[in-house]
């Protein structure tokens, strides 16, 4: 949803009601808006987290700061900002940008006129098309659902209730959609996968005949695409949420409640098991199983299948703790070589010394 335009001002006791928070310092301060630390202007809230960033006060041209309870004892050195102490900043912060700039009102647009769709569809009650947006034969939609311009729904799909498709989604044929899944803009669902044969000299495409299907409660970043199985289904698990820009491979099997986060990249016949977490540009290969509460760091490239309870990093992935021992090593290289280089010289200097004493000898001996 869009924020309103409409603002608001609260006064630092008025928030201090809302957060059933502390205050202290100035009680006249009144705020219009909110922004982060470092940009927050005098008549905006701003908040720190926790203890390690509450030097970012001292540049902060923020009057009134949302901290934790936690750094209680630091504020002292801050007596010219006013403090409301809360269990935790950030929920608190955006509780309050909730009050300042609350969502828009969903609109009640109904089915309109400069919306395609072909007549055997079946939309469900208060649910919303925009203009532009095409449906096709067979679809079948649940009730408050919304539907923004540009999106295209292909034939026989099936959306539950409360489903959000934003502005030029794409879902192909035959595409299931469970209930409560917001699919953010320009995603595309249900494309064929990146399946070929090299036949007489050439790529022959592989046909794929499954579908894809989105369990409820997930959440679709903007510009994701989900590729449909060659038979049965390309899953993604009930509580999944996929940041922009993630590619999910034909035949994946996520489980429930994953976090991929931005550009990420599964391969064909990719599965996770449930509260996977993979770290932005995470590459996984295809047929490979990352197990429970795996949780892999960003740019990792994943070749094996991978136990769960772990985090991993690196390319190829490894546990952190071996990966670390062995990224510590590589930045060591440099130094490593500087000192082979000094003992080979050394050596070849006691060397030529050898050469000479030995060259030497017999002469002495003569003498």
């Amino acid at each position: 949803m869009e924020a309103a335009t409409t603002r608001r001002q609260l006064s630092a006791p008025e928030i201090t009601e809302i957060l059933r928070g502390e205050m202290i310092g100035d009680p006249s301060i009144v705020i219009d808006d909110l922004n982060v630390i470092e940009r927050a202007t005098e008549t905006q809230l701003s908040y720190i987290g926790d203890l390690k960033n509450i030097a970012r006060i001292q540049n902060s041209r923020s009057r009134l700061i949302l901290a934790p309870e936690s750094v209680r004892s630091q504020l002292v050195k801050f007596s010219d900002r006013t403090f409301i102490l809360v269990p935790e900043a950030e929920p608190a912060f955006l509780c309050i940008a909730g009050v300042l700039r609350p969502h828009r009102a969903r609109s009640t647009a109904g089915i309109s006129e400069r919306a395609v769709i072909h007549q055997t569809a079946e939309i469900g009650a208060n649910t919303n098309v925009h203009p532009l947006a095409v449906i096709g034969r067979d679809v079948v939609i649940g009730h408050s659902c919304e539907i923004y311009p540009g999106v295209v729904i292909g034939d026989g799909c099936r959306l539950g209730n409360n489903v959000t498709l934003h502005p030029n989604t794409v879902l192909y044929s035959d595409i299931i959609i469970e209930d409560h899944v917001t699919i953010h803009a320009s995603c595309v669902i249900g494309a064929d996968g990146f399946g070929y044969r090299f036949v007489n000299g050439g790529h022959q495409r592989i046909p794929h005949y499954g579908t894809v299907r989105i369990c409820s409660d997930v959440e679709i970043g903007a510009s994701t695409t989900i590729d449909r199985a060659k038979v049965g289904e390309t899953l993604i698990g009930q509580g999944t949420r996929i940041d922009n820009q993630v590619m999910i491979g034909h035949n994946c099997q996520i489980g429930r409640h994953n976090l991929l986060v931005s550009q990420v990249g599964l391969a064909g016949s990719v599965s996770t098991g449930d509260y996977v977490v993979c770290a932005g540009q995470v590459g996984v290969a295809d047929h490979v199983h990352l197990g429970d509460r795996a949780i892999v760091a960003a740019q990792a490239g994943v070749k094996h299948d991978i136990p769960g309870g772990e985090t991993y990093l690196g390319n190829p992935a490894g546990p952190m703790a071996e990966a670390s021992r062995q990224l510590a090593a590589i930045r060591r290289l440099p130094e490593l070589r500087d000192r082979i280089r000094k003992m080979e010289k050394e050596l070849a200097d006691l060397q030529s010394k050898l050469v000479v004493r030995d060259e030497s000898g017999p002469q002495s001996a003569a003498a």
